[in-house]
């Protein structure tokens, strides 16, 4: 599937190199009609198809709950079979007659027909409560429609409801990882590999991040200590180098959706660390309790990796410089030296280090989103740092006076260095 910041980046390029002669019009008209084809066409028959079936479904749930006291069980039984069976037959119909978006949606129907009728049946045979063990009978049903009919739809059903059960369970047993999580977590993946459906693969990444949140346990967020700051830091850079490894070596899809999540990630929580530095009541370290040195670890490793082997080092390698600042952030806090100027002058050059090294490897790299992530964290760090000074307003006048002199010289010097190593094309004859 393919996203509208590339077309038009392609349309863009296409018209640039037409005019410079790079390329001929014929073949930038066979370009275009070959991307047009991979978009698979026009889908508002089957968005349409989807929202009416959604509303026939409702209508019917709606004329059922009107009448539900006065229908025998079996005959309720039989009529969420029926519904079941009546959605996936139409579905195999409308793929049989090459209408794949079209079975999609009725396989996601049924799916949701089936979900409600769990909590129908448990209702009419009153069954103990138990919301998680129903999720988890979802997660598994929609799983097996997602595999047999090869639906996104019925697989984005099958995710959400697999992060309610392992959720559940985790609030139940108030402990650490719920590691049941993985049974159906790895082949839902397995699934998702197989299909280009970029709503899929975030998903499966954002379900991820929800086992990652709560592996942790529950005593640290009844009790929040900021050692989970750290803690979201490491996966995010995490997620960050993942997905830069795809994209540097054309990886699967489902790994460079880890990336505009695991930036997300980045610059909220290196905006709450500089705003905790420059608070005096707010700046204490929290507990580098065992998962933190896991995510380290593998972030850290993640992170060598991406500059170790990257084919693109002009992008890696800033990349891999910011994810290295941001990481220490968090060992400031651990030094002690947090509450004096040092540490808040510290803190503020990483934040603002790190945000520069992202524009740069987006710009490098011509990663819009790195660009304009590493801009908004520039950006946001600079009216923290007005608004909440460092030391007196001389020290913070002088603060910026540095360390835009540094940038400006830092740009003089990028620029002299990549017209030495891009020389005109009149000087490299």
């Amino acid at each position: 599937m393919l996203g509208s910041s590339y077309r038009k980046r392609l349309e863009a390029d296409l018209v640039r190199w037409v005019d410079g002669g790079l390329l001929s019009a014929e073949s930038a008209g066979a370009i275009r009609r070959s991307v047009a084809r991979e978009q698979g066409g026009f889908r508002l028959p089957a968005l349409l198809g989807l929202l009416g079936g959604l509303l026939i479904a409702a209508s019917v749930a709606a004329f059922v709950a009107a009448n539900w006291e006065e229908i025998p069980r079996l005959v309720k039984l039989g009529a969420i079979l029926l519904a079941i069976a009546a959605s996936f037959a139409v579905a195999f119909r409308l793929e049989r007659a090459g209408s794949l978006r079209g079975a999609d949606a009725a396989v996601t129907c049924g799916v949701l027909i089936f979900a409600a009728g769990l909590a129908l049946v448990g209702q009419m045979y009153h069954l103990p409560a138990d919301w998680p063990g129903g999720s988890l009978l979802v997660a598994i049903g929609a799983l097996l429609a997602a595999f047999l009919m090869r639906s996104s739809g019925a697989l984005a059903i099958a995710l959400v409801a697999l992060c309610a059960w392992s959720g559940g369970r985790w609030e139940e047993a108030e402990s650490g990882a719920h590691f049941g999580f993985f049974v159906l977590y790895l082949p839902a993946v397995w699934l998702a590999l197989s299909r280009n459906n970029r709503l899929i693969q975030h998903l499966v990444v954002l379900a991820g991040a929800f086992w990652l949140g709560m592996a942790p346990g529950q005593w640290l967020f009844h009790s929040f200590d900021y050692g989970l700051i750290a803690y979201g830091l490491a996966v995010a850079a995490l997620y960050v180098a993942l997905g830069a490894v795809a994209l540097d070596r054309g990886g699967p899809g489902l790994l460079t959706a880890c990336l505009p999540w695991g930036v997300l990630g980045l610059v909220v929580l290196l905006n709450v660390e500089l705003v905790r530095i420059l608070d005096h009541e707010e700046t204490r370290a929290g507990r580098a309790f065992l998962f933190v040195f896991y995510a380290y670890a593998a972030a850290l490793t993640a992170v060598a990796f991406l500059a170790a082997t990257a084919r693109e080092r002009r992008f890696a390698w800033p990349l891999a410089a910011a994810l290295a600042l941001t990481l220490a952030v968090p060992a400031v806090f651990w030094s002690g030296i947090a509450l004096g100027m040092a540490g808040k002058i510290v803190v503020a050059s990483l934040v603002l280090l790190a945000a520069t090294a992202l524009v740069v490897a987006g710009a490098a790299g011509g990663v819009r989103r790195l660009v304009m992530a590493g801009s908004v964290l520039f950006g946001v760090a600079i009216l923290i740092l007005l608004w909440q000074t460092v030391g007196t307003l001389l020290d913070q006048s002088l603060f910026f006076l540095v360390a835009g002199a540094a940038l400006i010289a830092t740009a003089t010097g990028a620029r002299r260095l990549f017209a030495r190593l891009n020389p005109p094309e009149t000087e490299a004859a």
